[in-house]
């Protein structure tokens, strides 16, 4: 499990070590090819890999997207995936099963209306690599699948404090057709089922997490490149 303190990874975590499952949890942001081979290299080979992958979001036009923006989306995003597939599949493929599990974005099924392209175009690349390394090693008995989450409590995205936020809780019943956001134990369980024998037939799908809500991302608080922005709903800087 990969940023295992952030996004889907307490939750995740938590379920697969109450399923009684030993789960070797990296909380550190992956920044280096040679780190993820001396990660397996010590703890590996591993059964099932969950690439729970964080970035803040860019609330920003696609123009003020500058160039240090989008390397530390696709550093934190998209090349360490493909670090820990290089690492971790050649020995599922050698035993004959595997799994990958990778939380992505419900951005990548439907665009969001906020203005956060370069966020998008780096999950897009996940569940791209998803749906073509599915193909690649499904008669290999390694299964690639990924999950498109929003509205689930987490700690990057929907953290305690703006969940108890009432102007938050009016927009969640007002956005997403559920009318409440997802917990944390109910995104692990469909992590837990893309793992489980339960969905052995299931390669290269992305599975939307998201209570019907599409994709409308409330973004984290984050900085525009030359500047700074909020988080709709809030003014300023903090």
């Amino acid at each position: 499990m990969t940023d295992a303190t952030e996004f889907l990874g307490p939750g995740v975590v938590a379920r697969f070590l109450a399923e009684g499952d030993e789960v070797v949890d990296v909380a550190e942001p992956l920044r280096s090819r040679a780190q993820v081979e001396a990660l397996v290299a010590q703890h590996g080979p591993f059964d099932v890999l969950v690439a729970n992958l964080e970035a803040p979001i860019t609330v920003a036009p696609v123009e003020e997207h500058d160039d240090a923006t989008l390397a530390e989306l696709f550093d934190r995003l998209v090349h360490p995936l493909f670090w820990l597939l290089g690492a971790c599949l050649p020995p599922m493929r050698e035993q004959g099963a595997g799994i990958v599990v990778v939380p992505t974005s419900a951005t990548v099924l439907r665009s969001s209306s906020h203005p956060i392209a370069g966020y998008e175009a780096a999950r897009a690349a996940q569940a791209a690599l998803v749906r073509s390394v599915a193909r690649e090693v499904a008669g290999d008995g390694v299964r690639v699948n990924g999950l498109a989450p929003n509205f689930i409590e987490n700690p990057s995205y929907f953290p305690p404090e703006t969940v108890a936020d009432p102007d938050f809780q009016r927009a969640v019943r007002a956005e997403v057709p559920a009318r409440r956001l997802g917990s944390a134990e109910e995104a692990a369980a469909v992590v837990w089922w893309l793992a489980s024998p339960e969905s052995s037939y299931v390669h290269g799908t992305v599975v939307p997490t998201d209570g019907a809500g599409g994709s409308v991302e409330r973004p984290r608080r984050t900085f525009r490149p030359g500047g700074c922005a909020a988080a709709p709903g809030h003014s300023g800087c903090r």
